[in-house]
């Protein structure tokens, strides 16, 4: 899908209140497409809209929730009648031993990180099939091919198993006229880790590495260029492609 056909496409963004998120909002409306922003956060949904210049809309939404799932849907195909691209982009970290992680800890990442996708993607494919024609991107993670740092265990499963949905939803889908992309970015320069639990403990880890990391746009860039990407893994930039080279077989 080039720059061109994204003229008035329709995208769902999850997480779309910062971060990549919030970059891959502005960088869909820039080229056409008209984007439904998804996040718990109105407020900073309205001020990521603002710099949308495409027809957009925002729901304040948790994807972990079914209604919340429910809202996204339903209230795409109110305004729009179709749905050509979902972005799962919703996420959050967990930063710490693994011994002193907790099953709540480990759950609710996994909701956040993996079913809110896995059952999102659900309900957008009821549109897309017919259509016989959609995108489905999820992003993930350098650390959904390898584990990219130590005291992130959690997040590490978390992401594997977004990748290895994408990669059992892609064999599914052949033939079907939807695609599947699993974006593994490279650590990323956004407020993600200020929020993160563990976030304390974490920021002196991050501060080692925040003059290597990619911005949001950057990564949001890499994305949207390579929509037509053959390949099911998409590293957006070049970083996280030389760390994959030098770490995956550790």
């Amino acid at each position: 899908m080039t720059l061109a056909n994204l003229q008035g496409k329709i995208v769902v963004i999850t997480g779309a209140s910062s971060g990549i998120g919030a970059a891959l909002a502005k960088a869909f409306s820039k080229v056409g497409a008209r984007v439904a922003l998804a996040a718990r956060r109105e407020d900073r949904l309205k001020q990521i809209a603002a710099d949308c210049p495409s027809e957009n809309l925002i729901v304040a939404a948790d994807v972990t929730d079914p209604n919340g799932r429910r809202s996204i849907i339903e209230r795409t195909l109110d305004r729009w009648r179709r749905l050509d691209i979902l972005v799962n982009n919703a996420g959050a970290g967990l930063y710490g031993k693994f011994s002193d992680t907790t099953e709540e800890e480990w759950r609710r990442l996994f909701e956040i990180n993996f079913f809110s996708a896995v059952l999102l993607t659900k309900d957008a494919l009821g549109i897309m099939l017919p259509q016989r024609q959609g995108i489905i991107i999820n992003i993930a993670s350098i650390g959904g091919l390898i584990a990219h740092s130590t005291k992130v265990t959690p997040y590490v499963a978390s992401k594997h198993a977004l990748v290895g949905f994408s990669r059992g939803l892609a064999k599914d889908l052949a033939g079907t006229g939807i695609r599947v992309l699993a974006i593994c970015p490279h650590i990323t320069s956004t407020d993600f880790f200020g929020v993160s639990v563990g976030a304390d403990d974490m920021a002196p880890e991050i501060e080692k590495y925040r003059s290597v990391m990619d911005t949001a746009d950057e990564v949001a860039a890499g994305i949207i260029a390579q929509l037509d990407s053959e390949r099911l893994v998409v590293f957006p930039t070049k970083k996280p492609a030389r760390v994959y080279e030098k770490q995956r077989d550790i």
